[in-house]
């Protein structure tokens, strides 16, 4: 019986080029050998490295130099109602955002039936917000009309057995999976946690092998008298057992002790490439987190003549990525709810103190410029952020000449 063609053979692999003359450098190719695969993170994972030294920090950093002082607000009554009663709810919300894929900010309405559609602004006097992190949010009645707003997000959310109609809920929701992927995370986004899960196994091994390393740095190697014919008649687990603890007795700090009739020699071991090794995990976590390695280690830039402007500017186009793709929209319907219809993100936001003086230098004598041409330069500086409109002038402002002139046209 003839087999059919293909099968039962082995598989070719196809990387583009293939050998002619050595067919082990087919098998060898790291291109057709691999395979790049990605894994859901479960809840507790997520949990776990949330509470974590490295995920803490990592998140503190970009949620802070994210929100902390970066919104301006057309007037100082909506920027104090901001940071009196929204600010922390905020910083909350886009923490779990980060971590866990989804960050929710419930509009907790006292009276109301949170079930139906949320109608006019709300007074923040009868509000009260509560933030939960994606492993607490069971997304449902998901839409799947292409013509619908809601399409592939969901109508209503249940938290702790309660169900919220999605005007009520403000949904902090992070990078986007492909669609099909959707129903797997809920509907929400994928945590930062599993997009550098990687990097974080790599950096706990690291870690977790420099005690090992310290320890075994000088190594002691006993000669056991017949300890070959122990091991081939099954007898060494009392020499095993003995000279464990003997191992458990030294340590970097203590000594050993041997019977006398013990035959003990040191080795010492040389490590090399250590420092490489640690310093490659470090900087794989800044290359996926958008962290510079300065900032992430809290260390000054080394090099000669580095002055870390790079560095920062790196750093702050991350930023400014993550409030335009992430948080600017959720802010504003936030904010939305209860009046504030004019908040933005800070144009100025990144550099030392120097650099943001210089640029408002500039934004200065640009302003001069568009007067000097004709052109309104109050209205540039207050665009930059220079100056703000006072709310008492427009309040005080004579009427346009047109105003003035209607009634007298005959």
């Amino acid at each position: 019986m003839s087999k059919k063609r293909g099968v039962g053979r082995k598989p070719k692999f196809r990387d583009g080029m293939t050998n002619i003359v050595n067919g082990l450098a087919n098998r060898r190719s790291a291109v057709a050998t691999n395979v790049i695969t990605s894994t859901r993170l479960d809840d507790t994972q997520l949990r776990a490295i949330f509470k974590t030294g490295l995920g803490a920090k990592i998140i503190s950093i970009k949620t802070g130099y994210a929100l902390n002082d970066t919104l301006q607000f057309a007037n100082d009554k909506d920027e104090e109602l901001y940071k009196r009663r929204l600010q922390r709810a905020v910083k909350k919300a886009s923490k779990f955002m980060l971590g866990f894929g989804r960050g929710i900010i419930l509009l907790n309405e006292r009276g109301a039936d949170l079930s139906k559609p949320l109608t006019g602004t709300l007074d923040i006097a009868k509000v009260k917000l509560d933030v939960f992190s994606d492993d607490l949010v069971t997304p449902m009645n998901i839409s799947i009309d292409l013509n619908d707003a809601r399409y592939q997000k969901p109508k209503t959310y249940s938290v702790r057995g309660k169900s919220f109609h999605w005007s009520r809920v403000i949904d902090f929701t992070y990078y986007a999976p492909p669609e099909l992927d959707l129903p797997t995370y809920r509907y929400g986004g994928i945590s930062e946690f599993e997009m550098i899960h990687t990097q974080l196994i790599n950096d706990g091994i690291v870690e977790r092998a420099s005690g090992a390393i310290l320890e075994k740095n000088s190594t002691l190697f006993h000669k056991i008298k017949g300890f070959a014919d122990a091991v081939r008649c099954g007898d060494d687990d009392y020499l095993i057992s003995y000279y464990a603890k003997l191992a458990e007795i030294r340590g970097i700090y203590g000594d050993g002790l041997i019977d006398g009739e013990d035959d003990v020699i040191s080795i010492a071991q040389t490590l090399t490439n250590l420092d490489a090794v640690d310093n490659i995990t470090i900087r794989r976590l800044a290359l996926v987190t958008s962290i510079p390695v300065p900032l992430l280690v809290g260390e000054s830039v080394q090099g000669l003549n580095s002055s870390g402007s790079q560095e920062r500017q790196s750093f702050q186009d991350m930023v400014e990525n993550l409030q335009f793709d992430y948080l600017e929209d959720p802010i504003k319907e936030l904010c939305g709810h209860f009046g504030i219809n004019e908040v933005c993100f800070k144009e100025n936001q990144g550099g030392t103190a120097t650099e943001r003086m210089d640029f408002e230098t500039k934004v200065i004598d640009n302003a001069l410029k568009l007067e000097s041409m004709g052109e309104d330069g109050r209205k540039y500086l207050v665009a930059h952020d220079i100056i703000k409109d006072d709310p008492w002038d427009k309040l005080f402002a004579p009427p346009p000449e047109d105003d003035l002139t209607a009634g007298l046209q005959p």
